[in-house]
């Protein structure tokens, strides 16, 4: 938990950091919703990491190490749980990428951040009763849960 903890800090302290000052981007207003955007914005990008992690094992890219293969898995559990608290109302502030139906559809993308977490548990449970070669064909689900929720609601990067 205590390294989950400092995952998500430093994902946070990266992104206030970036948002702040001479990077050209918008200053994070010190609001609750400037609040909420910088721990979405942790949260999402401890998410992305673990992730990567996950996929570069599954794909080959990176070295196999069963234990931290579960670990990331059940992170990513962990934190999907943690998505939802992210987007309060009103929190789509200047910088944010979340679109308005996050609000005007908010069961749906509970729905969908839940989603992640069972496709993230399902993994972390194969892989640890049945080892990795049998889990890794997972992480694909993991992946595909987390575009699911992005093509509805978060703006496309030009």
């Amino acid at each position: 938990m205590k390294k989950l903890f400092a995952t998500v800090l430093g994902a946070s302290l990266i992104s206030l950091f970036a948002g702040c000052g001479g990077g050209g981007g918008a200053e994070i207003p010190d609001t609750p919703e400037g609040q909420a955007f910088q721990y979405r914005t942790g949260v999402m990008e401890a998410v992305a990491y673990k992730v990567a992690q996950l996929r570069g094992m599954a794909m080959g890219e990176i070295p196999v190490n069963q234990e931290l293969f579960i670990k990331h898995a059940n992170d990513v559990a962990t934190l999907a749980t943690m998505i939802p608290e992210g987007f309060i109302p009103n929190s789509a502030i200047e910088g944010s990428a979340a679109l308005p139906e996050i609000w005007t559809n908010n069961a749906d993308f509970q729905a969908k951040a839940m989603d992640l977490h069972n496709a993230a548990q399902s993994l972390a449970m194969a892989a640890q009763s049945q080892g990795f070669e049998a889990a890794k064909g997972m992480v694909q689900q993991v992946g595909g849960s987390c575009g699911g929720c992005h093509r509805p609601y978060r703006r496309r990067q030009e």
